[in-house]
């Protein structure tokens, strides 16, 4: 399960960055949104995912 997790920070590390840089060429805040939008619902459905992970290993 730890690798899930370093998996979802890279992968947010990344989105992040993208949309740095898109918004420092452009000087568009959408992608700043996007990206906002993006790590929100990762973050909701990752701690789903441990929640029930967690779930799972206390009552068995």
């Amino acid at each position: 399960m730890l690798w899930l997790f370093r998996l979802w920070l890279v992968v947010l590390a990344l989105v992040l960055g993208w949309a740095l840089i898109c918004y420092a060429l452009t000087r568009n805040r959408d992608y700043l949104w996007r990206a906002r939008a993006a790590i929100r619902w990762s973050a909701f459905v990752v701690g789903l995912i441990a929640l029930f992970w967690l779930a799972r290993r206390l009552l068995f």
